[in-house]
């Protein structure tokens, strides 16, 4: 009887068959390496596609935001003022088309447009004939009216300069805004070749003492008053105006105001309608 060979010791650890293989090694082709000498690491082995993570969809494209926007226009209409007021009444009917279309270019939707006109001269030269206030009107549907009431404008009065600017500010700030939407925008635009009168109580027809603050530091506090008329992110003032008392002051200390200095005493004749149009559309 011949000896059996004595037997291999298996290995300690579990082996990995893959599918297909006999279960033997293959025999490397190429001679091995010296004992001691440096191995060249395997390069790591390429990741399955089936365990690749999966690729996010794409999100949808966003949709244009979409606001409900007021926007009052204090208009000086004291006699040097014609060359605006002329603008005004000329685009007045056109005006929701044109403001809609500038606002479609830089993908902004608009759900409700309002305009309400503030006229105003100086009360301490025209009194009562200082101020002509419109109601709000919703538009395209009023936009007759609203041309209705411009083109009823006319330039006169106002004795010397300055105007009383500030009173129609204060009055602007105390409009019935909108409360309807999600997204809001209220917006004063003030279009003034003269400098503003300081505010002066006294001078005010009765009716609208209770209205206006008594001094500029009040009217300060109710157009930053977070609780006030105006929302804090949806509130904007637009001064076409020249630098001088009233909305120099307003610019160097309220936020959310961008001022546009106009010529003294030119009747903003310099001012394009264009150029108003797409202030308003970038207030929104």
């Amino acid at each position: 009887m011949s000896d059996e060979a004595t037997p291999t010791p298996a290995a300690t650890g579990p082996t990995t068959t893959e599918p297909g293989s006999t279960g033997v090694p293959p025999a490397s082709s190429e001679a091995a390496a010296p004992a001691g000498a440096p191995t060249e690491a395997a390069p790591p082995p390429e990741q399955s596609s089936l365990s690749a993570p999966p690729t996010p969809p794409t999100p949808p494209a966003p949709r244009g935001l979409s606001y409900a926007v007021d926007i009052v226009f204090c208009i000086d209409v004291t006699g040097s003022m014609t060359p605006v007021i002329d603008q005004v009444k000329t685009n007045a009917l056109r005006f929701y088309d044109d403001v809609q279309t500038n606002l479609t270019e830089k993908g902004k939707n608009v759900d409700s447009l309002r305009v309400r006109v503030l006229a105003f001269r100086d009360f301490k030269a025209d009194g009562e004939a200082a101020l002509q206030e419109s109601p709000f009107f919703p538009l395209p549907a009023a936009q007759a009216d609203f041309s209705d009431f411009v083109n009823s404008l006319m330039a006169e009065g106002g004795g010397d300069a300055p105007e009383s600017g500030l009173e129609a500010v204060a009055l602007a700030i105390n409009s019935e805004w909108t409360t309807s939407g999600d997204r809001r925008r209220q917006v004063i635009v003030i279009w003034t070749d003269q400098p503003a009168q300081p505010l002066d109580a006294p001078s005010l027809p009765p009716g609208l003492a209770g209205r206006v603050p008594a001094d500029f530091s009040a009217l300060t506090d109710l157009w930053e008053n977070e609780q006030g008329p105006m929302g804090a992110s949806s509130k904007r003032l637009i001064l076409f105006a020249p630098d001088g008392p009233g909305w120099s002051d307003i610019s160097g200390v309220w936020e959310n105001v961008v001022h546009h200095p106009s010529r003294a005493g030119g009747g903003l004749s310099e001012l394009d309608y264009g150029t108003i149009v797409d202030s308003i559309a970038n207030s929104v």
